[in-house]
């Protein structure tokens, strides 16, 4: 799975999580994601990768099974929406593609990217998708926040 594969599935699968109002390309970034939150705000992600780096999977590794992301009304955790993007990604890994994932923001040492995932692929690739920033309803993301990202949205 690529770059470009990973993004396609998360425009197609984030949508069919509850509380999720759209999920567009956003220009800003190579591979960019632009996640909205039905009455909330947005988060911009950019999702990037290496091929040939993913460790073997072990026997019987795969995906985890993701609990569904706590996005309903008003003002959502940016760490809800990660979590979205690795339920929306658990959906689609019908074959078992995805053999293993990280969630930045419940690591007990936060990278300097505060929110993403990381997630190997049985072809080898390991890809990264790093929140760039968030923007409150109505609002654009600013260059100046580019990753700053709110707590919430």
């Amino acid at each position: 799975m690529t770059p470009a594969d990973l993004q396609q599935t998360l425009l197609t699968r984030l949508p069919e999580i509850t509380g999720v109002e759209s999920a567009v390309v956003w220009p800003g970034r190579p591979y960019g994601l632009q996640v909205t939150i039905k009455d909330a705000g947005s988060v911009y992600w950019m999702v990037s990768g290496a091929s040939g780096v993913a460790p073997a999977a072990g026997e019987d590794e795969r995906l985890t099974p993701q609990p569904l992301p706590e996005l309903g009304g008003g003002k959502v955790a940016t760490a809800q929406v990660e979590l979205a993007l690795l339920t929306a990604l658990a959906a689609a890994d019908t074959d078992g593609q995805i053999i293993r994932e990280e969630r930045y923001s419940t690591q007990a040492s936060s990278p300097a990217v505060g929110y993403g995932i990381t997630a190997d692929c049985a072809d080898g690739w390991r890809l990264f998708v790093a929140c760039v920033g968030t923007a409150r309803r109505g609002e654009d993301l600013r260059t100046s926040r580019h990753f700053q990202p709110d707590s919430d949205v």
